[in-house]
């Protein structure tokens, strides 16, 4: 009787043992949600397969809300959030888009595993400080972006340009091209947010990077003389410089003006490369030049991508391990223009053959020391209509550069009054 005991206690301590073993041997399964579709998501699930196979206790379901625009992914994260479905790791925007989360409490502070991992050692800079938020980081750079002036070099050569290095030459070669029959911007102010790029850029060279981000965090007036000189600059531009009746063309319409030579200059994003040999163009006949502003730092309008952490996640730890080993510059490589089409790894260059501008304006993003974001990163999407239409106001017309600084910042108090 006693050593059936002991028969039965052992043989109920091997089978404890072993389910004990099944369960930690079991895979967890990381819940990662992109806005990535097509050719690039095929790529990705590659990519995050080769990953379970040196990591076989961790499996990768990929998510992807693709070609709807930046407000429908908002709100299908934050329904998922919202039920308790959220992913461990989402992709996000920088400022407001992805700030939604972070107060919301959605997004993990992420400051011990840049620490563990010396991301501040892999990723930019600057992109690294365009992630934080209320003086923490809850957010890991995958992507660089910056937006500046790109044109055709043979109509350049045609018109013997010569880079501008101040705005005020800036204008003058605007003149130049002007009166060659051809206009210098070519925009397509559908939608609003082409149109915002360059007056972005006007408002950071009349007002200085610092009273800039002072008026876009609302703590100074925008009824004033510094902005009302932006407004006027841009009215110029709109008078004289760009092509006509571009308030309701589609921004992927924006370029054909410049392909057909009737426009010099498109003002882009750092993906325009790509655009250009998927449209049957030469990229080796585009070159671009970094907007003079004459302040220091001489800031461009940019942004990272990033991926968030959830902070309701269970699998934080293995989650930053996964992106830890996606932003290395080896995968990075490696990857770029498959799985990745931009990186904010240092280090990590496009064949330069293959796409000679895009290798040298990766080399430009990595060198500056700060960017400002984009408008439409910046304010609550309430107040971001509010800028859209004084914006527009001003192109229609409708509204003098005074009348559209008074209105904005009507428009503010209006908001704050509100929160």
């Amino acid at each position: 009787m006693r050593k059936s005991k002991v028969f039965f206690s052992l043989v109920t301590f091997f089978i404890l043992i072993t389910m004990t073993t099944l369960v930690q041997a079991a895979p967890i399964t990381l819940k990662v949600q992109t806005v990535w579709g097509g050719d690039q998501k095929t790529n990705l699930d590659r990519l995050f397969s080769e990953y379970s196979k040196v990591n076989p206790d961790v499996k990768i379901e990929h998510f992807v809300v693709a070609g709807a625009g930046a407000a429908t992914y908002q709100e299908v994260l934050q329904t998922a959030f919202a039920s308790g479905t959220g992913p461990d790791i989402y992709f996000e925007w920088g400022g407001e888009l992805s700030g939604f989360f972070v107060d919301s409490g959605f997004a993990e502070p992420l400051e011990r595993y840049y620490k563990q991992y010396n991301w501040n050692k892999v990723l930019i800079p600057w992109a690294i400080d365009a992630v934080k938020r209320h003086g923490k980081i809850y957010g890991v750079p995958v992507s660089t972006h910056g937006m500046t002036f790109w044109y055709r070099k043979d109509i350049w050569k045609k018109l013997g340009l010569a880079e501008p290095k101040t705005y005020e030459e800036l204008e003058v070669l605007n003149g130049k091209v002007k009166n060659a029959g051809i206009y210098p911007l070519s925009l397509g102010g559908k939608y609003d947010w082409m149109t915002m790029r360059l007056l972005d850029y006007l408002l950071e060279t009349s007002c200085g990077p610092r009273l800039f981000d002072q008026l876009r965090s609302l703590k100074v007036s925008w009824d004033s003389p510094q902005v009302v000189r932006a407004f006027k600059m841009f009215r110029k531009w709109v008078d004289n410089w760009i092509t006509p009746g571009f308030l309701t063309v589609d921004p992927a319409e924006a370029r054909m003006p410049v392909y057909q030579g009737s426009a010099l200059m498109v003002f882009e994003g750092s993906w325009l490369e790509t655009t250009l040999i998927a449209d049957g163009q030469d990229p080796n006949n585009w070159d671009f030049f970094i907007h003079p502003t004459g302040h220091k730092p001489n800031r461009i309008s940019g942004f990272p991508e990033q991926f968030m952490i959830s902070s309701k996640s269970s699998h934080k730890d293995e989650a930053a391990k996964f992106i830890n080993w996606l932003i290395q510059k080896d995968i990075q490589q490696r990857e770029l223009g498959k799985a990745f089409n931009s990186t904010a790894t240092i280090g990590v260059l496009p064949d330069k053959e293959k796409m000679p501008s895009t290798y040298k304006w990766r080399q430009t993003l990595t060198s500056f020391e700060a960017v400002y974001p984009p408008t439409d990163q910046v304010f609550k999407s309430d107040l971001l209509h509010d800028f859209f239409e004084v914006q527009d106001g001003m192109v229609a017309g409708k509204i003098t550069p005074e009348e559209g600084a008074k209105r904005f910042q009507e428009a503010v108090v209006r908001w704050k009054a509100t929160k």
